[in-house]
């Protein structure tokens, strides 16, 4: 049985309602009502009785929750020795929301200490929720996220009750990422797009993301959900995704620009109109934790470039 999915139960029994429990962990309501059912199942019996008041554990669950709380403390205990002894050599584990910048700033990292001994490099691209829950485990060491500057209350509680220290980074305002040859831009000088103009065309996505903010945007429209878009493309990765952007009218939302490879692509960033959205970018690490040389290193590598992207933005 999955261990995260052991916390996104004992977060349901906490709230007592799937629907807080959800706000409060970062992921979408349809996904975590999905996870308590896989866990029945795999049980064998309820958890909880559906009322109009919310969840209720069942004598069944009271009990199952007992175990969970157990098997976690455990687990985290597990997690901090296994850190300790692998400080002896020379680490960097990341967990990272998926966007270019970061991945540079691991792999520029990595390049520099490639001739060193006893050397271990990770990083997992994920979800918001799971880079956090990976660093409140000690799965990763170091975490780099990003969420809408309207949820930042919910994600310093939630930074606040995972004992982790949030470093802000940068702030950025989303961009739409599309083909230069698309029919909405062709020949045209367009400073701005109407991200409801958008909505006749498919939007590219990775595999794995069920929540992200970038895909709750703010306009001065209201809220819009690319959850609901008619057609979603699911990719594994950022070059497979610029190809598919480049050859067809399929768009998606980024910060600004690509780095590195994508010069070879004819894929154009422009600003989406009358948005009221930011995107704020930051680091997490436990409360306490003494950084290394390589993990500070890191840090600072990944604060320089996004600042230095933001300050580009900005001048543009």
């Amino acid at each position: 049985m999955d261990t995260k999915n052991l916390k996104y139960f004992v977060g349901v029994a906490q709230y007592g309602s799937i629907n807080q429990a959800a706000k409060a962990m970062y992921i979408s309501q349809p996904q975590l009502s999905h996870i308590i059912k896989n866990i029945e199942d795999e049980v064998g019996f309820s958890l909880f009785q559906r009322t109009n008041q919310g969840s209720r554990l069942t004598k069944n669950g009271e009990y199952f929750l007992e175990h969970c709380k157990v098997i976690l403390n455990e687990m985290e205990h597990l997690d901090q020795f296994i850190s300790q002894v692998h400080r002896l050599g020379s680490r960097l584990v990341v967990s990272a929301t998926r966007f270019s910048q970061t991945a540079v700033c691991f792999n520029d990292v990595c390049k520099r200490h490639e001739d060193r001994e006893n050397l271990f490099l990770r990083l997992r691209e994920s979800n918001t929720m799971d880079v956090i829950d990976d660093v409140t485990s000690g799965y990763s060491e170091i975490g780099v996220i990003h969420f809408s500057v309207h949820e930042a209350d919910t994600m310093m509680r939630n930074f606040n009750n995972s004992h982790l220290q949030f470093r802000a980074v940068a702030k950025f305002k989303p961009y739409v990422f599309i083909s230069s040859e698309h029919e909405l831009v062709k020949g045209r000088d367009v400073r701005e797009i109407d991200l409801r103009d958008l909505r006749p065309y498919g939007l590219v996505r990775y595999i794995g993301q069920y929540e992200d903010f970038f895909y709750h945007v703010a306009t001065e429209h209201g809220l819009i959900d690319l959850n609901d878009s008619s057609r979603i493309i699911y990719v594994n990765d950022r070059m497979e995704q610029l190809d598919l952007i480049a050859r067809t009218n399929f768009y998606t939302l980024g910060i600004a620009k690509f780095p590195g490879p994508s010069a070879s692509y004819k894929v154009l960033n422009i600003p989406l109109k009358d948005c009221s959205e930011h995107l704020c970018f930051g680091i997490i690490i436990k409360e306490g934790k003494e950084l290394t040389g390589i993990e500070s290193e890191f840090i600072e590598e990944v604060t320089r470039r996004y600042r230095a992207l933001s300050d580009e933005v900005r001048a543009k």
